[in-house]
């Protein structure tokens, strides 16, 4: 069965908390989908499945909508004094994430992150041409409208770890 496949591998990759819902139960928010133009991660416009880019708010969640079944995955990670180790933590999330699109390749599943997408050192967007891989495009739970924050806080999953303890969220679709 594909879930128990899913299941297997995140516990296989090392996430520390998941929680299965429903596609119905992912919630989009106009208001985090307006805050990409504010631009603070830099891939406003310049990362093909980061607005405006990625199509509008239907378009997103569209993308998302067309499955069933989602499990919302969290990597609780230190970030120490002042954020000093965002970079560093982040780019270990996204080694996790590329462990568990590894495992997955051959399922049909979608799996969303933290982020713009990072499958190439640069996205083409910034250079006007087309997208290089346009079916392995990875897009973000933010980029993509959705309130992670209100969702993980509602599944009682760990978004403020405490003693500079964050967690990082994704999403397997399927």
């Amino acid at each position: 069965m594909l879930k128990d496949k899913i299941i297997t591998a995140i516990n296989e990759v090392g996430f520390d908390e998941y929680q299965e819902i429903t596609s119905a139960e992912i919630i989009f928010a106009d208001a985090v989908f307006a805050s990409c133009k504010a631009n603070t991660c830099g891939n406003y416009g310049q990362n093909y499945s980061c607005p405006p880019l990625s199509g509008d708010m239907d378009e997103n969640k569209a993308r998302f909508l067309k499955y069933d079944h989602a499990i919302i995955l969290n990597k609780i990670m230190f970030l120490g004094e002042y954020y000093e180790q965002m970079e560093t933590s982040t780019l270990a999330v996204l080694a996790l994430l590329d462990q568990l699109r590894d495992k997955l390749e051959n399922e049909p599943v979608m799996i969303a992150g933290p982020g713009g997408c990072n499958l190439c050192a640069e996205c083409s967007a910034k250079t006007g041409e087309d997208c290089r891989f346009p079916d392995e495009r990875r897009y973000s739970l933010e980029g993509s409208g959705m309130d992670i924050v209100t969702m993980s806080r509602k599944l009682g999953m760990t978004y403020n770890g405490g003693d500079k303890k964050v967690g990082f969220f994704m999403m397997v679709l399927y």
